[in-house]
């Protein structure tokens, strides 16, 4: 993999996650609702489904990879009604912001999970790992430090933009907390928006 490659590569993905979708919208989403740490969480999610394609492109598991593609009408519509269900608890939840720590650290681990199913059901991402990817990358030669690279890219690129929304949800989070009851219908405004665009999204 070439430094030019590398590059072409880093601004591809660097674009990809700066045009909103469903991810950038679960983050800013949990971020104005329980603050960074959540929008954090579900950035390694999300993080987390772009290293499975990463995974699957690099491995030549084109026969998963297809599948994948197929499954994908069923993953966005499992993705869709999850979102749903949260932005319905959401919207029925405790104004409180202080909650127990147990809690919260149950919430960490299920805001991870949900950037995990966003991003693997987003079409979006499927679109570019199983599409566009292997024109930025020579597949056939790629070994451990270049699969490595490439990993580190998306952390770089994916990761930083969607932290920066983290940032940016926790930042609205504060100008409105005073009105702690808004923060939750809000939140859950933008997860179901969230899930209605998984659903549209071809």
């Amino acid at each position: 993999m070439t430094l030019l490659s590398a590059i072409a590569l880093f601004f591809a993905m660097l674009v990809s996650a700066l045009i909103p979708g469903p991810s950038v919208m679960t983050v800013v989403s949990r971020s104005i609702t329980s603050g960074v740490k959540s929008g954090l969480m579900v950035t390694l999610g999300v993080l987390l489904a772009d290293y499975i394609f990463i995974a699957l492109a690099l491995s030549g598991l084109l026969a998963v990879a297809s599948l994948l593609g197929e499954l994908s009408v069923y993953l966005k519509y499992i993705g869709a009604l999850y979102l749903m269900v949260i932005a319905y608890f959401t919207w029925r939840a405790d104004v409180s912001l202080d909650q127990p720590e147990e809690q919260k650290n149950t919430g960490l681990i299920s805001n991870g999970i949900m950037g995990l199913l966003v991003g693997i059901s987003n079409p979006k991402a499927i679109l570019f790992y199983m599409g566009f990817f292997p024109a930025f990358v020579e597949l056939s030669s790629i070994g451990f430090y270049e699969a490595l690279t490439i990993m580190m890219i998306a952390s770089f690129a994916i990761g930083g933009v969607l932290a920066m929304y983290a940032c940016a949800g926790a930042k609205a989070r504060n100008f409105i907390k005073g009105d702690k009851g808004i923060l939750n219908k809000i939140s859950s405004g933008i997860l179901a928006s969230c899930g209605a665009l998984l659903v549209l999204k071809a």
